[in-house]
């Protein structure tokens, strides 16, 4: 059976499994990396996060983020399918764990890379350019290196910013929505 996306979103978003989702880790490789938070919200709802206890200790929200992932009927996120998806993956391997079980996915990268010539791609710069009250939150180096040094700011700073990323991800999916032409898993 065959369901239009714009059905299935719309059918998501009403019952609440629609999933905007969106990590920060300390680089881009998980064997090298890690996870610091994970931040996912239900389609207008708040958002929630998981975040670890101490850099490297990321077992168990990786397996919240699994878990809470798993439970939704879609996940949309910004390019997510490069980076999130398999960054959250390769941790799960690492403890000998399953990846997590794919859903329709809607990477609004990709959709909106396909479907806009603007001068650049970036969540932050498409929310700005498309002037939504949801902005995407800059962090500067220093709360990136105080990690590891004086965590507690910095993770509270890092988790804000997750959140501030899946508000600004649903924003840009309201106003792009009916550019989507395709969801696959």
């Amino acid at each position: 059976m065959f369901i239009e996306p714009e059905v299935f979103l719309r059918l998501a978003e009403k019952a609440g499994t629609l999933l905007f989702v969106d990590i920060e880790a300390t680089g881009l490789r998980g064997d090298y990396n890690s996870v610091l938070v994970v931040s996912g919200k239900p389609y207008g709802k708040p958002p929630m996060s998981y975040a670890v206890e101490q850099p490297g200790n990321v077992k168990r929200i990786v397996r919240e983020a699994k878990e809470m992932m798993e439970s939704a009927d879609a996940w949309v996120t910004y390019y997510g399918k490069g980076f999130d998806v398999p960054m959250l993956n390769t941790r799960l391997l690492k403890w000998n764990l399953a990846p997590i079980m794919k859903r329709p996915h809607l990477d609004m990268y990709f959709t909106l890379k396909s479907n806009l010539l603007t001068a650049r791609r970036s969540q932050s710069h498409l929310l700005a350019w498309l002037d939504t009250p949801e902005q995407k939150m800059t962090v500067g180096a220093d709360v990136w290196n105080d990690v590891l040094h004086n965590f507690k700011p910095a993770i509270k700073t890092l988790t804000a910013r997750c959140e501030s990323d899946v508000d600004g991800l649903e924003a840009l999916y309201r106003k792009t929505k009916h550019l989507v032409r395709e969801l696959k898993k």
